[in-house]
């Protein structure tokens, strides 16, 4: 393309605010730094609740009709930021930061006076794509109930307000909540992030997906570190919205209120549904030259990652269309028709029927029964309910531990392997130990969102 005639010299500016267009393609991107915080506890407890096979759900008070379980956490926001600093986050959006701050502190990228990303990295080359696929919407119920509604102070309960008084009355820094993009814009802030960023909305698709963003960021040169993955909690302050919506589908969420812990079964014969989460993880990604420059810890590499839409359904899994995705992440770059090994797989399983059939079968179609049953497979959210948002993210995390600790979570509560699974090496009645090389790791979303990552041991 030829120049433009008219074109403008601001090469002085340009100079004064030592702007660059410079792009820098990578072939190898890492892991550096990863937390999470689950039903199970901090990073921390939650590998000591994997490693035994805890259950982390439990019986709440939802008053739905059909579902009173769930994963909550036992995040304070109050215990790692002060007044100040929470007025204008959401609690999910304190959880973000939170855990943003603990990656970085691992991957040492993170100034410790000043709590900013090191000024090694450029600013404008350190991204975050860390999204929640339900966010701070129920903040909209406080907003709603705050123009509507006063404490009834004489006769208990509440009474109705004018609206224009009661909407004078809200707080200037609700809005900052409410807004989806909260979490990943508090983490900019915090960490001093100025690069390409993104906030990615994708269902229970969208922790893995946030990451594979990231990844692609990266390998194209736009960034050359980046902050991602995927937060939710909706069961902390109002879990009746959340169990609400799901139990209004009459199929997704399990119901067996007495049994908390047994509840969320991938895989058995007996699984009725899934449990919903809360809580999340973030990993940070880097350019393997940078982390080699600076001696950083490599925790795995990610060798490929996919994201796709299906275009099908709003609830259903396109089989042959994750399938091609499948065999599009494990293909490998200039070697015509040879893919990844799999040591691994890490699937999304959310327990439900129709959705646990339907992974497996996608499976089936894109590797074939001989080889799918001989990788071993296992499914965190047996433990850990299903985080939505977040349920990708740590499923990404226990990923990473698998190949750089050795060891793959079992599945819980699989006391009958249904029938169309009973060929498979599901990980199961305790920890599978060994050699790991590589996890695949699968999330699926409404409306067709579907993420594959392939993470493998640096060497």
């Amino acid at each position: 393309m030829k120049p433009f005639k008219n074109a403008v010299d601001l090469s002085g500016k340009i100079k004064e605010l030592s702007v660059s267009d410079e792009i820098n393609p990578c072939d190898t991107i890492v892991i550096t730094g990863y937390s999470e915080y689950t039903p199970l506890g901090n990073t921390e407890e939650t590998e000591k609740g994997e490693m035994k096979g805890i259950s982390g759900t439990k019986k709440v008070d939802a008053n739905n009709f059909r579902s009173n379980l769930a994963g909550s956490i036992d995040f304070n926001p109050e215990d790692h930021f002060s007044e100040k600093e929470l007025r204008g986050m959401s609690r999910v959006g304190a959880l973000g930061v939170y855990l943003a701050k603990e990656a970085g502190k691992m991957a040492d990228v993170l100034d410790r006076e000043t709590g900013k990303i090191k000024k090694e990295f450029d600013p404008m080359k350190a991204g975050c794509t860390v999204s929640s696929g339900i966010g701070a919407s129920s903040k909209m119920v406080d907003v709603y109930e705050k123009i509507h509604w006063e404490k009834d102070t004489e006769n208990g309960g509440f009474k109705p307000r004018d609206p224009v008084t009661g909407s004078s009355l809200l707080s200037p820094f609700i809005g900052l909540q409410l807004f989806p993009e909260e979490p990943v814009g508090d983490i900019e802030a915090m960490l001093g992030l100025q690069g390409w960023c993104n906030n990615s909305a994708e269902a229970c698709a969208t922790g893995l997906s946030s990451i594979i963003d990231a990844y692609h960021l990266i390998k194209s040169g736009k960034n050359d570190i980046v902050f991602a993955g995927g937060v939710e909690d909706v069961i902390s302050e109002r879990p009746e919205l959340g169990i609400g919506v799901f139990a209004a589908m009459r199929g997704p969420l399990s119901t067996r209120n007495d049994e908390p812990k047994k509840a969320s079964r991938p895989f058995d014969r007996d699984r009725d549904g899934f449990v919903f989460s809360a809580g999340g993880g973030i990993l940070v990604l880097e350019r393997l030259d940078s982390a080699l420059k600076r001696k950083a810890k490599i925790h795995a590499v990610i060798l490929s990652g996919e994201k796709g839409s299906d275009g099908y359904n709003p609830t259903n899994l396109n089989v042959e269309r994750v399938a091609k995705l499948v065999l599009k992440t494990l293909m490998i770059p200039g070697k015509k028709g040879l893919t990844y090994p799999i040591d691994s797989i890490f699937a999304h399983a959310t327990a439900t029927k129709s959705g646990d059939l339907a992974e497996i079968n996608t499976l089936r179609m894109a590797l074939g029964d001989e080889y799918l049953k001989k990788i071993p497979i296992t499914a965190i959210k047996s433990m850990h309910g299903h985080l939505a948002g977040g349920a990708g993210a740590i499923n990404a995390i226990s990923a990473v531990r698998a190949i750089e600790k050795g060891f793959l979570p079992q599945i819980i509560n699989l006391d009958n392997v249904d029938e169309p699974f009973k060929d498979l090496n599901l990980v199961r009645k305790k920890t599978l130990r060994g050699k790991f090389e590589t996890a695949l790791v699968l999330a699926y979303g409404f409306h067709g969102k579907d993420a594959v990552l392939m993470l493998g041991r640096y060497k």
